[in-house]
Formats: structure tokens, C-alpha cells, sequence
């Protein structure tokens, strides 16, 4: 697995994204629906820099400050340890990444976490699993890396003391076609990224 370690959303880590398709990106691959997604990752490789959205909300900032607690929560309850990484390249693009809130290498275990100070949104997880916005990143990391054989999505919400952690657990044989169809896609935009480039590059 080829890892990178940096403090995810520092200098390092933006640059190391430029161009890059990540979880939300990754949906867009493989949505079908006509997008300028080829256009922003050519801007951003050109830049040599992914800028991050200065815009974060409460429950934005809630979600990055409470990532530790929900780790240390679910290793209790699991017995699983992780560390934090920057970001999984891909071996097989050189424009396809990946960042887990958490990772444990040994067992090739990603971890997911959604924070909501929202009870009700909790509880509808906890009933119908990850909303559908979120299943392109549980896929990204499976099409990433054939050494990521599960992914774990957490829903943490402390306002819910009687569950404070939701667990689903995804394997990588559920996402099977999502995982080579999307890989097969992002070498075709790599590919049409080089013409594009040096047609616009004089």
C-alpha cells in the first residue's frame, strides 16, 4: 500500500491531492452524468495545489474536533487500534487517492467517520446504514488500494448516549463491479487529462 504520512488538510496534503480523485470524486467517476470533473483536476495539477474549502459550519467543525474521541470510543469497543495517515496513493494511477480518518495497515481496515450533533440523523443511520452520499467514499477505498479489505463507517453523536457509535461494516466483494469500473474510468480521464494538457499548453 503505498502511504503517505502528512497532517491531513496541511500544505502537504493539498499538494499531494492536486488533480487527485478522492470518496466525493470518485462518485462523479462513476455517476455517468456529464460534469467538469476533468477540467478541475487539470486546473488543479496545473496549480500544482488542491485548495481546501476555507467554509467550515459548526457541524463541519464538530465532525474534524470529535474524529479522536470516536476512534478511541470504537477501539474500545472493537479492540481495534489506529494511527492517522495523509493519504493512500494508488498503484494503479497516479491520479487516484485516498484519505482515511483512521487506518490500521496490519489488517487493511479504513476508517470512516460521519460525526452529527443530530440524534434523529443517528438513528436513521443506525436503521438504514450510510446515507447514499457517502457510499462512493466507502467504494474509493476498495478501488484505491486491493489491500483495503474493509472499510468501517462510523456515525458518532455524544447528544445520544444509549448508542453513541453506529457501525456498518463493508467488505471489498460487495463493491466488486463499483471497484473496476471506476478504475477502469479514472485511466481513461488520466489519459485524456495528457491530451488535454498538451493541447492547451503552447
Amino acid at each position: 500500500m503505498n502511504i503517505q504520512y502528512c497532517e491531513q488538510r496541511s500544505e502537504e496534503w493539498c499538494r499531494l491531492r492536486a488533480g487527485s480523485i478522492g470518496g466525493v470524486r470518485f462518485s462523479q467517476v462513476l455517476s455517468g452524468r456529464k460534469n467538469r470533473l476533468i477540467y478541475d483536476l487539470l486546473n488543479e495539477s496545473l496549480n500544482g495545489y488542491a485548495e481546501l474549502d476555507d467554509f467550515i459550519n459548526d457541524e463541519m467543525q464538530f465532525g474534524i474536533d470529535s474524529e479522536p474521541e470516536a476512534t478511541r470510543l470504537y477501539t474500545e469497543q472493537s479492540g481495534i487500534e489506529f494511527e492517522e495517515i495523509g493519504l493512500i496513493l494508488s498503484e494503479q494511477s497516479r491520479i487516484h487517492h485516498a484519505s482515511p480518518d483512521r487506518i490500521n495497515l496490519a489488517r487493511g481496515i479504513a476508517l470512516e467517520i460521519k460525526s452529527t450533533q443530530n440524534g434523529a440523523i443517528h438513528i436513521q443511520r443506525f436503521i438504514e446504514g450510510p446515507e447514499s452520499s457517502h457510499i462512493g467514499q466507502i467504494q474509493n477505498y476498495f478501488a484505491v488500494s486491493d489491500e483495503i479489505k474493509e472499510v468501517h463507517w462510523l456515525s458518532y453523536c455524544p447528544s445520544r448516549p444509549e448508542r453513541p457509535l453506529v457501525v456498518k461494516i463493508f467488505r471489498r466483494d460487495e463493491f466488486l463491479n463499483e471497484i473496476f469500473a471506476g478504475r477502469e474510468k479514472i485511466q481513461q480521464i488520466e489519459k485524456q487529462m495528457e491530451e488535454i494538457k498538451n493541447k492547451f499548453i503552447f
